[in-house]
């Protein structure tokens, strides 16, 4: 059996003279690249086995295309199996989003707060009114017959509430509401 030196140089020299063209070979069965990339390196990892073993032919080209039609046939099953092309990829930048999407949480729950610490210094029927419309849904006929008033009178409230929330939030109102 030859020394670990004399089959890394052999080894090395298998790799340079067959990459090239192992992964041309598997380029035409497979469309993604970091495939491509992990069939080569299962491939030569196989031939690396047999080599350690003692057992490759002088001849490794054979047997390494063999061995990576093998790879490309369990490769596709794997993901028959896993279903993978119904996986939708995440985005790379999934850092960079998920930062911004904080960003707009915290600047909306902030909002928030700001708006109910105003809501506190309303009157109790004006508050009712504003949050009947924005946390209900409710327009504004439905708001009326719910309190028993008339339409003018809730507008006049929700006029009353955003006069306020406005007065006091300044120009971060204009975000908010």
């Amino acid at each position: 059996m030859p020394s670990d030196d004399a089959q890394a140089a052999r080894f090395g020299l298998f790799f340079s003279r067959y990459d090239r063209e192992l992964r041309r070979f598997l380029g035409n069965y497979l469309s993604d690249k970091s495939d491509v990339d992990d069939c080569v390196q299962e491939s030569f990892l196989n031939l690396w086995r047999q080599e350690a073993k003692g057992t490759l032919r002088e001849d490794p080209r054979g047997y390494l295309f063999i061995t990576a039609r093998n790879v490309i046939r369990d490769f596709k099953r794997k993901m028959r199996v896993r279903h993978s092309d119904h996986h939708v990829p995440l985005s790379e930048d999934l850092h960079g989003l998920r930062s911004v999407e904080n960003e707009t949480a915290l600047s909306h729950r902030e909002g928030l707060r700001l708006i109910e610490a105003q809501l506190e210094g309303l009157r109790p029927s004006t508050r009712l009114v504003f949050l009947l419309h924005y946390v209900e849904m409710l327009p504004f006929d439905d708001i009326a017959k719910r309190l028993g008033v008339t339409t003018r009178t809730v507008e006049r409230e929700m006029a009353r509430a955003l006069e306020h929330c406005r007065a006091a939030l300044a120009g971060a109102s204009k975000d908010i509401l």
